[in-house]
C-alpha cells in the first residue's frame, strides 16, 4: 500500500482495508466502513480534496 494514501487519508481521519479484490475506507473515529471502491478511485477522491482544501485555504 503507497504511504502517501495511508498518510492522505489519515490527515481526513479516515484508513483503508483491502476487501475483496477492492478497498474499503474506514473512518476512524466512528469505525464506519464504506462502499468498496478501487485505489484508482481513492487516489482521485484524494487528489480532489486536497484541491479543494487548498483553495479554501487560499481564500482564508
Amino acid at each position: 500500500m503507497d504511504i502517501d494514501i495511508i498518510s492522505g487519508l489519515y490527515h481526513y481521519g479516515l484508513t483503508i482495508i483491502k476487501y475483496e479484490q477492492d478497498y474499503c475506507l474506514v473512518d476512524l473515529k466512528t469505525q464506519e466502513v464504506y462502499e468498496k471502491m478501487s485505489i484508482y478511485y481513492i487516489r482521485r477522491l484524494l487528489r480532489s480534496w486536497n484541491k479543494h482544501r487548498k483553495n479554501i485555504e487560499n481564500v482564508i
